[in-house]
């Protein structure tokens, strides 16, 4: 059993005097934030206890900077160190569930323990979301890509919204973009699920959409954000080999979130490909272009959002349906207290079974009316029947009459 203790210390200290990272997951582990770390601490003056203590609280900390690596890229971690020094590693017993020391040694001048620790992964998250680091997967917003697209031998762009029948296929540069931003936790919207029932507007009918007419479909549509541009697909010009052709594509795009008809990104790609087939050679310098495109919205995107969800805003709430006193006490109650991403509830007036507040939310109105709709309250029940730019308009409905409508 010993020389097993030995062993194990030997290699984490190899990893750690080689700077790898000196941190051991099980599958088990990575779900509720265990993991096994080393620490040391400088002994002077012969105090081996307090050396000791000194290695257990670098090894939390080094549990608590894995914790952090595992959650967010590494190179937020560089961008953003200052900030995660101040709020997380300086308060790293915080995050910190539980701890074991599994093996001590003391060597030289220091002291090192190999500390199994369990980490409260969820409130590390929520801190990283907290102060703008982590944007929360739930709060990415749904995407709309409106880009025409035109190959080369086709006479004119190709574009989904006006056309009749509804073309179902996705052009290359639609699909191209939706396979990487999906992957990076966009919610992708499929017009063709969503478009039957739309009446075509005569604004929408061009290939090339005005910003207003793109809000304006998006909004329709229950999309955060539009994605609009266009892409060309052309003969460079040059000629490598008598049976090959050069191509060159460029994509260019502009993200509008839907809310406010604010550009929140904009991006401009190129490809080039060689083919003997002019079409095939098109599409594959349009799926280059389009991938640089994707890459550098989804960056954009990314950015404002969680900008905006860092930020504080005053949603109005108004609540109807109140026959109950005590019911609306409950619900300010849980709201103010329960709800996350909730500063503050303040009263404005209530009368007549109506009562309207001012609630002082971080992140966006659509994320707080969906965490009151799945929240279960006791005795009574929410009904979110519209929801604004900057309000909410709910119910409380009894849960007998609840029981009703759904018999």
């Amino acid at each position: 059993m010993k020389s097993m203790k030995h062993l194990l210390m030997a290699l984490l200290f190899v990893g750690y005097v080689l700077g790898f990272n000196t941190v051991s997951w099980s599958q088990q582990g990575e779900q509720n934030g265990t993991l096994d770390v080393i620490g040391r601490g400088a002994i002077f003056n012969d105090d081996v206890a307090k050396a000791r203590d000194e290695a257990v609280a670098d090894g939390l900390r080094n549990a608590v900077e894995n914790g952090v690596g595992i959650s967010i890229p590494s190179e937020s971690v560089v961008d953003h160190f200052q900030l995660l020094s101040d709020h997380i590693y300086a308060r790293a017993e915080e995050f910190v569930h539980d701890y074991k020391v599994l093996t001590e040694s003391k060597s030289g001048g220091y002291y090192r323990v190999v500390v199994r620790a369990r980490l409260f992964m969820g409130a590390l998250q929520e801190k990283l979301q907290a102060i703008g680091i982590l944007a929360p997967q739930k709060e990415m917003p749904s995407l709309l890509f409106l880009l025409s697209e035109q190959n080369i031998g086709e006479p004119s762009p190709r574009y989904w919204w006006g056309e009749t029948p509804f073309r179902a296929s996705r052009s290359v540069v639609e699909d191209t973009l939706s396979k990487y931003m999906r992957k990076k936790g966009f919610v992708i919207l499929d017009p063709e699920k969503l478009f039957q029932d739309i009446e075509i507007m005569p604004e929408w009918l061009g290939p090339d959409l005005s910003t207003e007419a793109a809000v304006r479909l998006g909004e329709q549509l229950d999309s955060d954000v539009v994605v609009v541009g266009n892409a060309v697909a052309r003969r460079s010009g040059n000629v490598f080999a008598r049976n090959m052709k050069s191509i060159q594509a460029t994509v260019s795009g502009r993200a509008i979130n839907t809310d406010n008809g604010v550009v929140i990104g904009s991006s401009q790609g190129t490809g080039a490909a060689l083919h003997s087939n002019e079409s095939v050679g098109g599409k594959e310098a349009l799926m280059l272009a389009a991938s640089a495109v994707a890459e550098d919205l989804t960056r954009q995107i990314t950015a404002n959002w969680q900008k905006a969800a860092a930020q504080s805003a005053l949603v109005d709430l108004v609540v109807r349906g109140i026959k109950d006193y005590a019911d609306f006490v409950t619900f300010r109650t849980i709201l103010r207290n329960d709800i996350p991403g909730v500063n503050n509830v303040y009263l404005r007036t209530i009368k007549s079974g109506e009562a309207k507040m001012d609630v002082d939310i971080k992140g966006h109105v659509q994320t707080l009316a969906d965490q009151l709709m799945l929240k279960n309250f006791e005795g009574f029940g929410v009904n979110v029947f519209e929801i604004s730019q900057n309000g909410i308009k709910l119910e409380l409905i009894p849960k007998q009459d609840t029981w009703e409508m759904i018999q």
